[in-house]
């Protein structure tokens, strides 16, 4: 048994829209104002069963032992991620076949799964 703590800490969902992604794979653009995303994020915790792939039968990949929105300034962790105030950050211990997924590259973030009715934002 290894004594690697198997802990990640990642961005669950950014808060706002990210200029970067004009559509999702299904043609559409989801995405949470930073008050609705923390409603979200509670609501997650109350029933947390973290999977892989969100694949049936994968459920209990991780534990969840840290979840909250960020409060700022902004975070860069990389060139690629920024962390901001709003975003959702998740905070897990993989079991161990999640972990060597990780550790080979293949698990490289978060995906919250649920559902959610889609309605179009108002011009602000």
């Amino acid at each position: 048994m290894s004594n690697e703590q198997r802990y990640v800490l990642g961005v669950a969902y950014q808060a706002g829209r990210d200029p970067v992604i004009k559509a999702g794979t299904d043609g559409g653009r989801d995405f949470f104002s930073a008050e609705e995303l923390e409603k979200a994020a509670w609501r997650f915790l109350q029933k947390a069963d973290v999977g892989l792939f969100h694949a049936d039968g994968t459920e209990g990949a991780a534990t969840v032992v840290e979840s909250y929105i960020y409060r700022g300034p902004d975070w860069v962790l990389n060139n690629d991620v920024v962390v901001k105030s709003g975003d959702w950050l998740v905070g897990a211990i993989l079991d161990e076949r999640a972990w060597q997924l990780y550790k080979s590259g293949q698990v490289t973030g978060w995906s919250p799964q649920g559902k959610a009715r889609r309605i179009t934002p108002r011009s602000s």
